[in-house]
């Protein structure tokens, strides 16, 4: 894994990481607010599926395909989470 670049944005799309480096002026309180926002929903969206995954009865009845599709969202809310977490506290 290489270093993040210093004055950049950052997003995730299908696991992997992408960079936009900014030159202006940031809002930090603002983007610590939308950051946090983020953050709540995506644990909620997490919550959710770990739900479902604990749910004997779903696990049992549902096809292969949508068990994986739950994991790969699981595994996708997990990492987004860390990232969030990690820009929140590259801000304080």
């Amino acid at each position: 894994m290489t270093d993040k670049p210093a004055n950049s944005f950052s997003f995730v799309i299908k696991g992997d990481e992408y960079f936009i480096p900014f030159t202006a002026n940031v809002d930090v309180e603002a983007e610590k607010k939308k950051l946090t926002e983020e953050l709540e929903y995506t644990r909620g969206f997490l919550k959710s599926v770990d739900a479902k995954l604990s749910n004997e009865r779903f696990v049992n009845n549902a096809p292969a395909q949508v068990l994986e599709t739950e994991r790969k969202k699981q595994a996708d809310a997990q990492s987004k989470i860390k990232l969030i977490e990690e820009k929140l506290s590259s801000l304080n």
